[in-house]
């Protein structure tokens, strides 16, 4: 009869030992699985802020450049150039020259009826027109 109780209490001990195994088991992964989700957390976190250190500098820099034109916007060299350019203005002992370029076709002789007609009259293939333009003789 002892040995029945003691096959009992070693199979019942087995038992026993084998649910806490599968619990531990069991609370080892979930610890794992929720190690792992913070890890990705934690690295798309520092993304983020290695994302917005470059998004800062990028404007740190545009702010500089921003107060580099403010500066210079109010330059009074710079007021003077807008003024005389858009405004039209000038000093009190300036004169202004105005220069205009000379149409082109003042400085050509007319067309006369030996030049090569316009594209518009002639509706000869292309290749004719350049036999025409190599091979015929010009004054």
């Amino acid at each position: 009869m002892a040995r029945g109780n003691n096959d009992k209490t070693k199979a019942s001990n087995k038992i026993i030992s084998g649910l806490f195994f599968v619990a531990g088991l069991a609370v080892l992964v979930s610890i794992g699985i929720s190690l792992g989700k913070e890890t990705y957390k934690k690295r798309q976190v520092q993304k983020e802020i290695e994302g917005l250190q470059t998004q800062v500098k990028k404007l740190n820099q545009e702010n500089g450049e921003l107060n580099n034109l403010i500066a210079y916007f109010s330059t009074q060299e710079f007021q003077e150039k807008e003024a005389r350019e858009k405004l039209n203005l000038q000093k009190e002992n300036e004169q202004m020259v105005v220069l205009r370029k000379e149409s082109e076709n003042t400085d050509q002789k007319p067309a006369t009826e030996n030049d090569l007609s316009s594209p518009k009259d002639d509706t000869s293939p292309n290749w004719q027109k350049w036999l025409k333009f190599f091979f015929t003789q010009r004054n």
